[in-house]
């Protein structure tokens, strides 16, 4: 219990010793509900920041190992909700590239003419962005490590590619 006294005085070492005595225990109780390393590390990390930020919250009466798996499995199930929500949005952006796709197999050459300008009117990182994901057929996370961005900001930029496409094919049609 000296230990959450301290954390709740904002003791660095004592949070130094306590990542330590943790981490590995973390990582091996994610590793084994995630089966990935990257997001078990990831996971540490976040459980360890909650940690830091709530660590006025701490309660004395509980153990600190019950508090910190439970900061753990929010940290988790946070993870899993916004996984979950990303899927989403990318079938829905998979969705629309098939029915633009689809728009383009029936129409005629001035729609995939106008398709092609309002490509080239794009700012260049969402145009490149765009071309390397749905020309290219790269992942998210592979455009993202090549062009030294977030995979959210890849996700970001084809949704606002898809709209000014969808938006400028829509004005053709109507």
């Amino acid at each position: 219990m000296i230990e959450i006294a301290a954390l709740r005085q904002g003791s660095e070492p004592v949070f130094e010793q306590v990542f330590h005595a943790y981490q590995d225990k973390l990582y091996g109780y994610f590793l084994k509900h995630t089966r990935s390393n990257m997001l078990s590390e990831e996971l540490v990390q976040n459980t360890f920041i909650k940690l830091w930020d709530y660590r006025t919250g701490l309660n004395e009466d509980l153990e600190l190992s019950a508090q910190i798996f439970r900061i753990a499995r929010t940290c988790m199930i946070d993870q899993i909700r916004e996984r979950k929500s990303r899927k989403r949005l990318t079938d829905a952006y998979e969705q629309e590239i098939i029915q633009l796709q689809q728009l383009l197999q029936e129409s005629n050459i001035d729609y995939k003419l106008q398709l092609q300008k309002e490509i080239s009117r794009m700012p260049p990182v969402r145009k490149k962005v765009f071309l390397l994901n749905k020309v290219n057929g790269l992942s998210h996370k592979e455009i993202a490590g090549l062009l030294s961005i977030s995979p959210r900001t890849v996700e970001t930029h084809i949704h606002k590619a898809l709209q000014q496409l969808r938006k400028a094919m829509l004005s053709i049609l109507y």
